[in-house]
């Protein structure tokens, strides 16, 4: 919000919830791209076309002020990058799942799917086997690094 508010200063709320709900979609559209070009990669399965349409936002006045960005049956309210990009993962998930009948992505050692999850702010692929009862794998956006031994 502050961001926002610097980046533009005083406006009413109306505008304010217009261009929080932009914002967010506009950044939805750009994790969706880093989610959906590792899922393509790593499955060789085609995520987008004309026949596939993913996001969407809506704003209701029963819901509150600021609009909901959905994927699948995913949902963001929040400019937030790390959020976004979560969800954006739990939703091409879900697709991929649900249209190719897989599972994507996969805990290399245990062999079994991964869950999102947030680690130190960062978005992440959890496995939840183990003997510590799961780990991190690796991080959602490849681009990310993540410490050794996490």
């Amino acid at each position: 919000m502050s961001e926002l508010y610097e980046e533009i200063g005083a406006i009413s709320e109306e505008n304010f919830c217009e261009l929080w709900t932009s914002r967010t979609f506009s950044m939805a559209r750009a994790a969706f791209q880093v989610v959906k070009d590792s899922a393509e990669e790593e499955t060789r399965k085609k995520i987008t076309g004309e026949e596939y349409c993913y996001i969407d936002y809506m704003i209701d006045p029963e819901t509150g002020p600021v609009g909901v960005v959905r994927i699948k049956s995913e949902e963001v309210s929040t400019p937030d990058w790390e959020e976004i990009l979560g969800t954006m993962a739990e939703g091409v998930q879900e697709f991929i799942m649900s249209h190719y009948r897989i599972v994507w992505p996969i805990c290399e050692t245990h062999r079994s799917g991964l869950h999102v999850g947030y680690f130190h702010g960062l978005s992440v692929w959890n496995c939840r086997e183990g003997a510590t009862g799961g780990h991190v794998v690796k991080a959602i956006n490849p681009a990310t690094c993540l410490q050794e031994g996490v």
